[in-house]
């Protein structure tokens, strides 16, 4: 970062001025009579641009030529990408007219962005505008839904092996479908924070410096929720088979996802609240824990496979494969809070004095 130091100069009686640096202004293609736009920003200080800039930002238009992206899922891809860089207006466009998997991709895209509808619709062009307010969700509001949505996502598959039923486990999906909306939103939001500083104090963002750090809790986050995903994914098999599994093992798992939910729980509590010590903590008991799912997840896993091979209880092998897949996703979702923690440490060692 380049300093450029300026002494103020009074005009006048009142009036102060400061010059501006001789390599920006000729970088930027300023000259005498030219109008350059101040933006108070919430530490103080000012932000200097040239012409003459609305208040309520500037908006990021974009137009897609369909035709162009035949691969499969590339246009989805592409909208999101448009949506997570800040685009307010995307008009896709095409040559043959919009049909079929064109179609189904930019719908199925919208179904993940929050705030994306579509404004107008013709055979040749389809225009999807943003209603968000970038203004309108602090940044911690959204992290912190992300982190009940994973709670959420936590009880169920407790009250699954409570009650013994795969039926708790309905609601899984329509959460996690609801991280990745909350995700997505969260990280345009950040993109936002970085190339509109004048955002920054509504979204509760004090120090630029610190979006990268959150961009990397908010991609944690959402990577616990499709680990957890996966492992009710498995256990709704367990419970399918479950008059095939031991009370003993059957309570082994449920203890596991106890104690994921309390490390995890741990993790968050330490990066939301900068607690260094608690942070620590965690990140050596998950590396024991870690180990200890991935080794339990082989034990059982192999006693079921010898079960199923001597064709006893009428198992297959579908059962092992889910339980040893079950306790390797939620070992995969302590690593990832792991990581949480390892967060806090880092984005503590900036925020605190030592």
């Amino acid at each position: 970062m380049k300093i450029d130091v300026r002494k103020v100069q009074r005009v006048g009686y009142s009036t102060l001025y400061v010059s501006l640096p001789k390599d920006w202004v000729k970088q930027a293609g300023i000259k005498p009579g030219d109008i350059v736009s101040t933006v108070r920003l919430e530490d103080g200080s000012l932000k200097i641009k040239p012409g003459l800039m609305k208040e309520e930002g500037e908006k990021i238009s974009k137009v897609v030529h369909v035709e162009s992206w035949n691969e499969a899922g590339l246009l989805v891809r592409i909208i999101v990408a448009l949506y997570l860089m800040g685009a307010d207006r995307i008009t896709l466009v095409g040559e043959q007219g919009i049909q079929g998997d064109h179609l189904d991709e930019i719908r199925r895209a919208l179904r993940r962005l929050n705030g994306f509808s579509i404004v107008e619709e013709t055979p040749n062009k389809i225009v999807i505008q943003s209603f968000i307010d970038p203004a309108s969700s602090s940044i911690w509001n959204l992290v912190k839904m992300l982190h009940m949505r994973i709670v959420h996502m936590l009880e169920l598959m407790l009250m699954a092996l409570e009650d013994g039923s795969a039926e708790s486990l309905t609601g899984v999906d329509a959460t996690e479908e609801e991280i990745d909306r909350v995700y997505l939103l969260s990280v345009r939001q950040l993109v936002l924070a970085n190339i509109m500083p004048e955002l920054r104090g509504k979204l509760e963002i004090n120090d630029p410096l610190h979006i990268p750090g959150h961009r990397v809790v908010l991609k944690l986050l959402e990577e616990i929720g499709d680990s957890l995903l996966a492992s009710a994914k498995n256990l709704e098999i367990i419970l399918k088979n479950n008059p095939k599994l031991s009370g003993n093992d059957l309570g082994l798992l449920r203890r596991s996802t106890e104690e994921i939910m309390g490390i995890y729980g741990k993790a968050f509590d330490s990066w939301i609240n900068i607690n260094i010590l608690q942070a620590n903590i965690i990140i050596n008991n998950s590396n024991y824990l870690s180990r200890e799912l991935r080794r339990a997840a082989m034990d059982i896993s192999n006693k079921y496979i010898i079960i199923a091979k001597k064709g006893e209880r009428e198992m297959n092998l579908e059962l092992p494969f889910a339980i040893k897949s079950y306790l390797e996703y939620l070992a995969q979702a302590v690593s990832l809070s792991k990581a949480v923690a390892e967060s806090a440490i880092n984005r503590g060692s900036m925020e605190l004095q030592l």
